[in-house]
């Protein structure tokens, strides 16, 4: 069997713990990544200004050196050359900036391109026009010209140049709008992962708690029933032992050595060791029972004795099972116990189941002396008073008469002795087969049995409330109830007719005079009281044992057995009784039996 049950609580918290990791690493990714964006984006959105910009500053600059073109080329006044040179130095690091700022976009650079064409080309006319050695001498149309063109080339440049800005303030617009959403989204997601974290973390950390307070009073508890179980060990006489099957290995408890008579760990716990102190006559048993363990892992139960350090004889039962842990290992566990005590009781009980089965072999057999033998010699008797009757009466002696008369009756009473003798035996020993039976029609029965007496005597039987059924022997009820009619009508007076009523009831057990267990248990109340002459309650109990009576047989006839009989009847269905009485005013007996 498994003596380990998984514990569902550690996995929970592994599995807790990894989400609240796998959560935080996820927070931290989309935190990271959020930040890269961000960043990118705001990169992007400042890339884009200086983009616009740059434009800006190219298209002045272009302008700067078209003007100190046409300067020049108006007034000859080489001030403005110098001017051009500068304005020309600006374009070409503004055409740098731009080159750097858009590489990374194919549209923009392509288009930076044609602007780079166009201003090139521009500033290539006007260089061929500076190197021309007769520069003094150009006509009003030739600058009209160079004019004209160069008009033209800067609309050119101007148009790349807008469409450039264009593209970027587009381009710049759509960044903007995705720093945005970087900027507003991300902070809410990232929040509420990390407020879910810390959640799983706080519950995590009142879990563990709760859990380490609760395994602090476990082991606490578990310290205390070691005590606990120590201490009863010592008063038990009881101890156990450990053993793994795999690794060959055995340990004691500290009391197994106090019974065999040695001090705790006095020598090595091993099996051979301690199979030393088995009597020689037993050792096989435990070697078995060993060997049957440790092979077929199946649970073992033996009796054996043991000869204490000291030689004295002690008997031993041992109990042992093999159980399995949740990694598959193999242990065997046990219970060593010593049961001198118990054994010499259960010795003692044994002889005297044997006298008692003797004594019911003996009783059997008187039984069937008393139905059979011991009545022959009575009808015997009876059979030869008959037929001295027979002879002529004038010639018997009166004295004769009076010592057959005396003879009659007798054998008459030792017939009804006999007879209620067999009846108690039979009460005693008869098979208690129960079956559902209603006490109504049993109490029927018994009253037409005992209808000639209950005629004669004019008794008058009251029952005042309806009888229950109950699984019940029935025809010992029925004898019961003849009993007890039998006797209140036995014991009536003289002077009134017996009247005898019959009450039922339920009632707890704690409502039944003088017991003490089965106080919540519901019985049923039968009532049997009468108006005859009574008794002294001092008698209540003895009026049940066997043979005894109150009267002398020359006041009222019996044996003393009916009631004895009524005992037993009522103790074969579990129940009880008693008997109230009151001198001259009547008797009440009250049966108890189990709903």
């Amino acid at each position: 069997m498994r003596f380990l049950k998984h514990n569902l609580t550690p996995l929970v918290l592994v599995g807790v713990l990894a989400i609240s990791i796998f959560t935080l690493f996820f927070a931290a990714s989309i935190s990271y990544k959020q930040i890269r964006s961000r960043t990118e984006s705001e990169k992007l959105v400042v890339n884009s200004y200086r983009v616009y910009v740059e434009l800006e500053q190219l298209n002045s600059f272009a302008k700067d050196a078209e003007s100190n073109q046409r300067a020049f080329l108006l007034t000859r006044d080489s001030s403005f050359i110098k001017a051009y040179f500068d304005a020309l130095t600006n374009v070409n690091k503004s055409f740098n900036s731009l080159r750097s700022l858009t590489e990374d976009n194919i549209k923009q650079s392509m288009t930076l391109d044609t602007l780079v064409f166009f201003i090139n080309q521009r500033m290539s006319y006007l260089k061929h026009v500076l190197n021309r050695n007769d520069l003094i001498i150009i006509t009003s149309d030739s600058i009209t010209n160079v004019l004209v063109n160069g008009q033209i080339i800067m609309e050119l440049s101007q148009t790349q140049i807008d469409k450039m800005v264009d593209n970027e303030l587009q381009l710049l617009a759509r960044r903007e709008l995705d720093h945005i959403n970087d900027i507003e989204f991300p902070p809410f997601s990232i929040l509420f992962i990390v407020l879910f974290s810390l959640f799983v973390f706080v519950g995590s950390f009142i879990k563990i708690k709760n859990d380490l307070r609760g395994l602090a009073n476990t082991n606490n508890q578990i310290l205390i029933n070691n005590e606990i179980f120590k201490h009863s060990e010592q008063i038990a006489g009881i101890s156990y032992w450990f053993g793994d099957i795999k690794e060959n290995k055995l340990s004691f408890s500290n009391n197994l050595y106090r019974l065999l008579g040695c001090r705790p760990n006095e020598f090595e716990p091993t099996f051979e060791n301690f199979i030393d102190f088995i009597h020689p006559d037993d050792r096989h048993k435990a070697i078995e029972a060993n060997e049957k363990a440790i092979k077929q892992l199946l649970p073992t139960i033996i009796d054996f004795r043991i000869i204490k350090k000291d030689g004295v004889v002690r008997n031993f039962k041992s109990i042992g099972k093999v159980i399995t842990d949740n990694f598959g290992t193999s242990f065997s566990i046990g219970i060593n116990a010593d049961v001198t005590e118990q054994h010499d009781k259960d010795k003692l009980l044994g002889e005297k189941l044997a006298d008692l089965e003797r004594s019911n072999k003996q009783l059997s057999a008187f039984n069937h002396i008393a139905s059979h033998d011991l009545q022959e010699p009575l009808r015997k008797v009876q059979t030869f008073l008959s037929r001295i009757r027979e002879v002529d009466a004038s010639i018997i002696p009166e004295k004769v008469k009076e010592y057959m008369t005396g003879i009659e009756k007798a054998t008459v009473r030792m017939q009804k002795f006999i007879m209620d003798l067999l009846v108690y035996s039979r009460a005693n020993k008869a098979e208690k087969r129960f079956e559902r039976a209603d006490l109504n029609e049993i109490l029927e029965n018994a009253k037409r049995d005992l209808s000639q007496r209950i005629e004669e005597k004019n008794v008058i039987i009251n029952t005042t409330s309806h009888l229950p059924k109950l699984n019940v022997i029935s025809f010992q009820i029925q004898q019961l109830f003849i009993n007890l009619i039998s006797n209140s009508i036995k014991y009536g007076k003289p002077e009134s007719d017996p009247i005898i009523t019959i009450k039922t009831k339920i009632v707890k057990g704690k409502d039944i005079p003088g017991l003490s267990g089965d106080i919540e248990k519901r019985y049923y109340k039968i009532s049997f009281s009468d108006n005859g002459i009574g008794f002294d309650q001092q008698y209540a109990d003895q009026i049940f044992t066997l043979f005894f009576r109150l009267h002398s047989n020359k006041e009222y006839s019996g044996t003393g057995i009916g009631l004895a009989i009524c005992k037993v009847i009522v103790e074969n269905h579990k129940g009880y009784i008693i008997a109230e009485g009151l001198p001259g005013i009547g008797s009440n007996f009250i049966i108890f039996l189990p709903v």
